[in-house]
């Protein structure tokens, strides 16, 4: 699926919907980001950022949910976000991704209010740097690494196990009564700056 073209979104998700004779659980984990400080950054990377990581969830879920409604049965979107939807990065060029991380929060709260008469639950999971891909060029040099590890009181970075587990909760019965929130996967920094 291409995230930057909203009918590619749209068919894949007819594609998967079809394939498994319906929808009930969307994750929502497409995103990016371009660093580049304020006075850097060029209106191409800007859209690009909103464009994957704000205007992608919005047509994901909306598909999704012309899925899940028709199915008539209780569903659940889960939309990865960061701890950058709530805090700032001091030094480096984050304006763009935090941006569209905290309007994504209020997407998911949008969601959850018009799909709450559906059944259908609406969350977030915001972690701090997990260890996947995004992340290497971050682990892989010892000073980004020991800075990381300098903001997080647990004093690790996250595992896609961390991330993964908070989305099983969300899509379980367990959280059925959990509807446009946000689960901060952080090691404790947001409880801590």
């Amino acid at each position: 699926m291409d995230a930057h073209a909203v009918e590619d979104i749209r068919r894949s998700v007819d594609v998967v919907a079809g394939h498994w004779g319906g929808l009930k659980i969307l994750v929502n984990c497409v995103g990016m980001q371009r660093e580049q400080a304020l006075l850097e950054v060029t209106e191409k990377a800007f859209d690009e950022v909103i464009e994957v990581n704000l205007k992608s969830a919005m047509f994901l879920a909306q598909a999704a949910a012309r899925h899940q409604i028709a199915g008539d049965q209780d569903g659940a979107q889960v939309h990865l976000l960061s701890v950058r939807a709530q805090l700032g990065l001091h030094g480096r060029g984050y304006s763009t991704y935090c941006a569209s991380k905290g309007a994504l929060t209020m997407l998911i709260r949008q969601h959850a209010s018009e799909l709450a008469p559906h059944g259908i639950t609406v969350n977030g999971i915001a972690p701090t740097v997990v260890r996947t891909e995004m992340a290497r060029h971050w682990l892989e040099n010892p000073e980004t690494h020991a800075q990381v590890l300098a903001r997080i009181p647990l004093a690790r970075v996250a595992e896609p196990r961390d991330v993964a587990g908070a989305a099983v909760f969300f899509t379980s019965p367990a959280a059925s009564f959990i509807t446009g929130q946000v689960l901060y996967i952080d090691g404790g920094i947001t409880g801590s700056q």
